[in-house]
């Protein structure tokens, strides 16, 4: 994952305390003799679960992951970013066996070896393979990830001024930066996602196409049918 800035200075980033950085994290630049203000606007979004689709191989799978339905052997939380971390840690793993100080976390706590400047090397060296940020299937690694069906998105709105001299920034140097992040408002927006077709809106479906084909309604065809049944029956009653 590379990017470029064209500033010197110190990289915010953005993203859920439980999530690993990842390409969709907002990334900042906090800069010498600035002030760095950022206005942080949360969204829960909610996916209903136990709905399925059908991916690229044609095959049946759940449309998100709930939450406790983490399969994730390096992180306790099921994320979108962990996801393709946890499979970038498997690469890592299998190619260098080791993991460099950037995953230190997931090395104490699953107890396992850090890269030492030599073994740097290899992580280099094998950087194309290492570098998954999308689903991919070979023989080497596996990768399928999901979303969750609750999480959480954080969008920030930076705003970057120069230090001025006030009464509580005078014994502040050039070379000193100052970092404000704060929640936008005192709410935040839901987004519930819900199901495009439920049992009612394919019965009404099933109606409708009737409908289209008979040239009248379902209803009509019945009372039609219901009408010849009492014609038919008072027609043997009065023989």
């Amino acid at each position: 994952m590379n990017f470029s800035m064209n500033n010197n200075g110190i990289v915010v980033v953005i993203h859920d305390r439980m999530d690993f950085p990842g390409l969709s994290s907002n990334i900042y630049m906090l800069q010498a003799n600035h002030e760095l203000k950022i206005a942080i606007k949360p969204e829960l979004i909610q996916k209903p679960k136990g709905l399925q689709h059908r991916n690229k191989e044609n095959q049946l799978v759940p449309l998100c992951i709930a939450e406790d339905q983490n399969t994730l052997e390096y992180f306790s939380i099921y994320g979108y970013s962990n996801c393709y971390a946890n499979c970038r840690v498997k690469a890592m793993l299998q190619y260098c066996g080791c993991l460099p100080f950037i995953y230190s976390n997931v090395a104490e706590y699953n107890k396992i070896k850090h890269c030492e400047l030599d073994r740097l090397q290899c992580i280099q060296r094998n950087a194309k393979k290492i570098r998954i940020v999308k689903n991919i299937q070979s023989k080497d690694i596996s990768c399928s990830c999901r979303t969750p069906c609750t999480y959480m998105n954080y969008d920030g709105f930076p705003n970057s001024i120069v230090l001025m001299k006030t009464s509580s920034t005078r014994n502040v140097s050039q070379k000193s930066t100052i970092l404000n992040v704060y929640m936008n408002s005192q709410t935040y927006q839901v987004s519930i996602t819900l199901s495009a077709a439920n049992e009612t809106y394919l019965l009404a479906s099933v109606g409708g196409i009737f409908s289209l084909f008979l040239g009248c309604s379902f209803l009509s065809v019945a009372e039609i049918i219901y009408f010849l049944y009492l014609f038919f029956r008072a027609s043997l009653k009065s023989n």
